[in-house]
């Protein structure tokens, strides 16, 4: 989670002087300030939009575009810090999951101010609108009950999985731990990956502690599905999808969380549990509800999905994209996730490792909900 403070226009001068003069501790600058030339161009002034000036060179306003950067750690914040000399400056706090567990809203953003305070940044400089520029949902799925042969399935399914949707395109993290899908754009991105094999891979270059040892305890066996919206995604939602303002009053909140992952991951790994392909097949043919040429079509779509991938099968597809799309809901419909995971893994089921029901923490509060996810798994029976 990021959160945005503007600086109002009168104190922006001031807070970088505080900035560059060390007077605001622990931060540096992210690279030498450079002294801009001046132009052989003499600049033209336009007009761009309703009454709004901005100046133009040949080539771009390097005045307009220049920004001097600034960064700190502090803990669990990270703060970072731009002033541009033709635009509004902003400091763009970042909360690690740390400084967010357990915390409302209300104390998510005192103990922000809290730290701004504390590191010389002046309060009244600021506009205080609770504004995001970003903010990460998750899901945290424990491989409890196999853990190996769960690795192997969502490893499997990971294969199978869309190359691409709406915008994001499916990549595979470094060692094969995990895969992305990121858009050509800052919008939105999701990554789904083994949190355990994570944590070691950071904490190999730092000394052991009792620290580390608990929070590896804490991810054992753990993968986690995060979902992130970034500035422009939200500023989107504002105008067009959600229809409500960047703020954390509005995004620290679980029914806007599961909205989310509605819109942006279940049509990628769906809600259903992930079957065997074999498993998958006994199923289809033995519901009743289903005729025995939808049976036929059903199979023949897992089989295609599970060797050649969601993407590709769809293109190969024998009928139209809208036929395909019913087979894929009448699927959904008999309680299938078309994406199966291959034969020669021990396991026959597994959960849909992106639903909150079974993972054991929701997307961003750490409440104990142990009883409903032992509900949900008694419900299915597995």
């Amino acid at each position: 989670m990021t959160l945005q403070f503007k600086v109002k226009a009168e104190y922006k001068d001031i807070i970088f002087d505080d900035f560059k003069t060390d007077i605001i501790s622990g931060v540096r600058r992210k690279w030498k300030r450079r002294k801009l030339k001046s132009p052989k161009i003499k600049p033209k002034t336009y007009l761009k939009g309703s009454n709004s000036l901005y100046f133009y060179f040949k080539g771009y306003d390097i005045f307009y575009k220049k920004s001097y950067p600034f960064t700190g750690n502090y803990g669990d914040y990270r703060l970072n810090y731009c002033h541009y000399k033709y635009r509004d400056d902003y400091i763009l706090v970042g909360l690690k999951h740390n400084a967010i567990k357990n915390k409302s809203k209300d104390k998510l953003y005192e103990d922000t101010l809290m730290l701004l305070d504390s590191i010389g940044i002046d309060i009244e400089s600021l506009e205080l609108e609770n504004k995001l520029n970003r903010i990460d949902y998750k899901h945290d799925f424990e491989c409890e009950y196999r853990p190996i042969a769960e690795h192997q399935a969502i490893m499997s399914i990971y294969s199978k999985s869309r190359d691409s949707y709406n915008g994001v395109y499916k990549e595979y993290l470094k060692k094969g731990t995990g895969i992305k899908y990121k858009p050509t754009s800052s919008y939105t991105e999701i990554i789904i990956y083994d949190k355990e094999q994570e944590r070691k891979d950071k904490l190999k270059k730092k000394k052991k502690t009792s620290h580390i040892e608990l929070e590896l305890k804490e991810y054992k066996n753990v993968f986690r599905t995060e979902l992130r919206l970034k500035s422009k995604r939200l500023y989107y939602n504002k105008k067009h999808t959600l229809k409500m303002d960047k703020t954390l009053d509005n995004y620290y909140n679980e029914e806007v969380a599961d909205e989310c992952f509605k819109r942006y991951v279940e049509p990628i790994f769906f809600t259903e549990p992930f079957y065997r392909i074999d498993y998958a097949l006994l199923a289809i043919q033995s519901d009743r509800r289903l005729t025995k040429k939808e049976v036929e079509k059903l199979c023949k779509l897992v089989i295609d999905i599970n060797k050649k991938g969601f993407t590709r099968a769809k293109a190969e597809y024998g009928y139209c994209d809208d036929t395909f799309e019913k087979h894929i809901k009448l699927l959904r419909d008999i309680e299938i996730n078309p994406l199966c995971f291959d034969e020669d893994i021990d396991l026959a089921i597994l959960h849909n490792f992106t639903i909150k029901e079974v993972c054991r923490d929701f997307s961003i509060y750490d409440e104990e909900h142990e009883e409903l996810r032992l509900e949900f798994i008694n419900e299915y029976g597995f």
